[in-house]
């Protein structure tokens, strides 16, 4: 079938549009392939310029100490002195590298390769395959270096702690541990700094008894935990059981016993503190109500005295000491004694007792005087009058006498009477008057003309 002339003028274009199309790749190829290469080598340095080369140090990596059995299989123990953990400089692609840390690693030491200096050579990985083969890894320190000595083993009391106050108004009336000892083990060097073993139990804001199970701990003599080296502990776990008691505020009393040295006398007793804070069951504490500090000796001594007294060896039976003040500190002031004289007469003697039927005449010896014996502050302001002098002269008959002298006794103070009081009684001549017996001029009930109050008596003796 003959085409039309449309069809031939189509199939004509089309033909002349592939030859056209061809012949535009053939041009110019070399240009064309030029332009690729040149694509693809920019292409790389843009990725290597954006994802270059760097390093990146990666700090305290913790090793894995591996093997460490073949050592303790020989009775020894071991214990690490460097090389716990270890630093890496890491350097590889930005992409990968700036994204390292720590978790990213792993590292070991095989302990069953030691070398002669006890040392074991730390090997770091990447946990990532893609990630290790990527990059290289440069560790800061490749050993762990140890110790290697024989194993040892203590015995040793666990001493029982409480962190915190516990509430106001209470106190720790007891710790008691179970079990209360404990074996120790490990390398002999490292054992042998063990100064004790503790179990803590937290006591803040406690009212109440507790009971806790906690992990006992060594410590050494500068009071630092030794949790992280190589001890090993017969328990794990002890159990620390806390007693708390009410406490109560009361007053310190103190004596002396004994006396001075002759002529000195106490001046001052002085303590401190004058109250403490105790504890105790609360139907024991109820009881308590002092602190009887009594067995303080002044016996026989001339000048001050300073002492301390621990409070803990006067306190009642299960009652137990809950204030900072452990000791009660004693001043005791000691004066020597002075003497003063004073000089009396007939007249400064009352006269007791007289019966209206006779006549009285009192006389003194010579130089007659009471001397005082005392501290000055007690014997400074006594006086004749203060001394309130009598004689008693109830039914002594008539004739002369030697009298019994009454006085006031002046506080802390030694009265000596010095010479001799006489009263000559007489009988009183009969008068045409008669004086009312009963109630004779100027005296009361059977002629008393004073009151001596509290009095001492002394017989008077010589000057």
């Amino acid at each position: 079938m003959e085409q039309k002339p449309e069809e031939k003028n189509r199939a004509k274009g089309g033909n002349a549009v592939e030859r056209s199309f061809v012949k535009g790749i053939f041009n110019h190829l070399g240009l064309k392939i030029l332009s690729i290469v040149l694509a693809v080598l920019f292409w790389v340095i843009v990725m290597n310029l954006s994802d270059y080369s760097m390093t990146k140090t990666i700090y305290n990596i913790p090793v894995e100490q591996q093997n460490g059995e073949t050592i303790e299989e020989m009775g020894k123990v071991y214990d690490v002195i460097d090389g716990k953990t270890v630093d890496v400089v890491v350097k590889g692609p930005r992409s990968i590298v700036d994204s390292l840390t720590v978790s990213d690693f792993y590292a070991y030491a095989d302990l069953g390769d030691l070398s002669v200096t006890n040392s074991a050579a730390i090997q770091v990985h990447a946990r990532e395959a893609r990630v290790n083969s990527s990059i290289e890894i440069h560790p800061v320190d490749e050993t762990m270096n140890l110790t290697i000595e024989d194993k040892v083993d203590r015995e040793l009391s666990i001493k029982a702690i409480a962190n915190g106050d516990v509430a106001e108004g209470y106190a720790i009336g007891g710790l008691k541990v179970t079990p209360n000892i404990i074996r120790i083990s490990g390398p002999q060097s490292i054992v042998d700094r063990v100064t004790e073993v503790r179990a803590s139990i937290d006591t803040r804001g406690v009212s109440a008894n507790l009971k806790k199970t906690v992990t006992p701990v060594c410590i050494n003599a500068y009071n630092e935990s030794m949790a992280d080296r190589p001890i090993e502990l017969s328990v794990s776990e002890v159990t620390v059981e806390l007693t708390v008691y009410p406490t109560k505020t009361v007053p310190v009393k103190l004596n002396t016993l004994g006396a001075p040295a002759s002529d000195y006398s106490i001046v001052e007793l002085n303590y401190k503190p004058q109250e403490v804070t105790v504890a105790g069951p609360e139907d024991i504490l109820e009881k308590v109500n002092a602190i009887y500090i009594d067995d303080i000796s002044v016996d026989g001594i001339n000048e001050n005295k300073e002492t301390n007294v621990m409070i803990d060896n006067y306190l009642p039976e299960n009652v137990i000491l809950a204030d900072s003040n452990t000791e009660v500190a004693v001043n005791i002031v000691v004066e020597e004694q002075t003497v003063r004289e004073i000089e009396v007469s007939a007249s400064d003697i009352a006269m007791m007792g007289m019966n209206v039927a006779y006549d009285y005449t009192l006389k003194t010896s010579k130089a007659f005087k009471i001397r005082l014996k005392g501290l000055e502050a007690d014997i400074a302001n006594v006086s004749k009058e203060s001394l309130q002098l009598s004689v008693d002269a109830t039914d002594l008959p008539a004739g002369e006498h030697v009298m019994k002298l009454s006085y006031a006794s002046p506080k802390n103070t030694t009265v000596t009477v010095l010479g001799k009081v006489t009263l000559e009684i007489t009988e009183k001549e009969e008068t045409t008057e008669t004086t009312n017996p009963q109630n004779p001029e100027g005296g009361g009930e059977n002629g008393d003309t004073g009151n001596t109050g509290d009095s001492g008596d002394a017989t008077p003796t010589e000057p």
